[in-house]
C-alpha cells in the first residue's frame, strides 16, 4: 500500500515537472523587421560607391575671427551641400595645424589640403604679387579682390606665381592707415617718426618720405606705442581695433600705402581626388569669394569706424597738394622696383600696367 501510494506521488511531480518546464520555454521565432512608417527615406548617394574625399583646412586666425565665421565657415558649408557630402572640409583655426609662415610649404608638400596665409612669409615666391602692395593702388578691398581674380583668369605670368597650388582665393585686405601718437600736417612732418613697416617696399617709402622704419612683429607694436619705442605703424584699417591700437594712440591718417596681400591654397593632388563634376561645383563657389571676401573687409571697416569715433581716435587725411608731392617722390622708387624685376626676367611692367588697369576698372 504504501508503495503503491510512493508511486502515485513520484508520477505526480515528474508530471508537475514537465508542465512547469513547458510553460517557462518559448518557441524560437525570427524577429520581424522594423517598421518603417513614419520614417523619411534615406536617399541614395548621387554617385553610388564614390568616396568621400576629406580636406583639412588650416589659417592661423582665432576661431572668431570674422573672415572665418563671415565666409570660410559658410563657403565649407556650401562645399559639403553643393556636393551632396562627397566633399568635406574640416576647419582648423589658431594655428593648431600649422604656423601662418610654414602654411604655404605645408600646403605644397601635402602635410595640409588648404591654408590661409601671407605671400611675404615666402620671399621670393610671389614677386609680382608684390606689385599689388605698390603705393596707392587701391582704395578698397573688393577692388583688389576683384583685379587679382581677373589677373589669375587672363596673365599667364601672374598664374605662374600660383602654379605650384590651386589657388583657392587670391586677394588683400582693405588698404592700410598710419596710427600713431602724433599728427602730420605736411610732408616734412614724416621726418623722424619711428613707424613700424611690414615689409621691404614699405621700408623702402619710409627712407624716402624720411620716416624711421622698424621691423617687428604686429603683436609686439602695441607695448611699443605706448612704451614710446615707435610712435605708431602702418597697418591695414582693419587691424586697429583687433590689435586693440586705439587705445595707445589716437591720430588716424588715411594714407593708402598698401594693402596686404593674402591667399588660401590647396594641394594639388588634394585637388585632383575630387570628381571633375564636384571640381566644376565647387569652381562656382570660388568665382564668388571675391566679392564676398572683399565686401567683408569693407562692411567690417565701415563698422570699425564707429567704435573709432567712440574712442576718440582722429581720422584725417593730407592736404591734395602734400599727397600730390608724395606721389612725385614715390615715382622714381616705382621705376625701380620694377626695373630689378624685369633685370630678373620678371614682366614687372607688363603686370603692373595691367593691375593698373584693372584697378580702374574695379574702382
Amino acid at each position: 500500500m504504501k508503495k503503491k501510494r510512493f508511486l502515485i506521488w513520484l508520477f505526480a511531480v515528474i508530471l508537475l515537472g514537465a508542465i512547469v518546464i513547458g510553460g517557462c520555454s518559448q518557441p524560437q521565432t525570427t524577429p520581424s523587421a522594423p517598421s518603417t512608417e513614419g520614417q523619411t527615406e534615406t536617399k541614395e548617394p548621387a554617385k553610388t560607391g564614390q568616396p568621400v574625399v576629406e580636406l583639412n583646412f588650416a589659417t592661423w586666425h582665432h576661431p572668431t575671427y570674422p573672415l572665418n565665421t563671415g565666409v570660410w565657415e559658410p563657403f565649407i558649408k556650401d562645399v559639403e551641400e553643393k556636393t551632396e557630402g562627397r566633399v568635406k572640409i574640416y576647419f582648423h583655426p589658431g594655428s593648431v595645424l600649422v604656423k601662418g609662415d610654414e602654411t604655404y610649404d605645408a600646403v605644397k608638400t601635402g602635410t595640409i589640403d588648404m591654408g590661409f596665409t601671407l605671400q611675404s612669409y615666402t620671399t621670393g615666391v610671389f614677386p609680382l604679387t608684390s606689385i599689388l602692395e605698390f603705393p596707392f593702388m587701391f582704395t578698397s578691398s573688393k577692388q583688389v579682390c576683384l583685379t587679382v581674380a581677373e589677373l589669375l583668369k587672363t596673365n599667364e605670368a601672374f598664374q605662374k606665381e600660383y602654379g605650384e597650388v590651386i589657388p583657392v582665393w587670391v586677394g588683400a585686405t582693405d588698404t592700410s592707415m598710419m596710427i600713431a601718437t602724433k599728427k602730420v600736417n605736411k610732408v616734412e612732418d614724416f621726418k623722424g617718426l619711428r613707424i613700424r613697416t611690414p615689409g621691404v617696399i614699405q621700408n623702402d617709402v619710409c627712407n624716402v618720405l624720411g620716416i624711421v622704419p622698424v621691423s617687428m612683429p604686429y603683436a609686439e607694436v602695441y607695448d611699443a606705442i605706448q612704451r614710446g619705442v615707435v610712435d605708431g605703424t602702418f597697418g591695414p584699417q582693419c587691424s586697429i581695433l583687433e590689435h586693440n591700437f586705439h587705445e595707445v594712440a589716437k591720430e588716424l591718417l588715411h594714407f593708402e600705402l598698401y594693402v596686404t596681400p593674402l591667399f588660401v591654397s590647396m594641394n594639388k593632388n588634394s585637388w585632383n581626388k575630387i570628381s571633375p563634376e564636384d571640381q566644376a561645383t565647387i569652381q562656382e563657389l570660388l568665382d564668388q569669394l571675391p566679392e564676398k571676401i572683399g565686401n567683408q573687409y569693407d562692411t567690417r571697416l565701415e563698422a570699425d569706424k564707429k567704435i573709432w569715433a567712440e574712442n576718440g581716435l582722429n581720422e584725417y587725411s593730407l592736404p591734395e597738394e602734400e599727397m600730390q608731392k608724395i606721389h612725385t617722390m614715390l615715382e622714381p622708387l616705382i621705376d625701380k622696383w620694377l626695373s630689378d624685376m624685369e633685370a630678373k626676367g620678371i614682366p614687372g611692367r607688363e603686370v603692373y600696367e595691367e593691375i593698373k588697369r584693372l584697378a580702374e576698372k574695379y574702382k
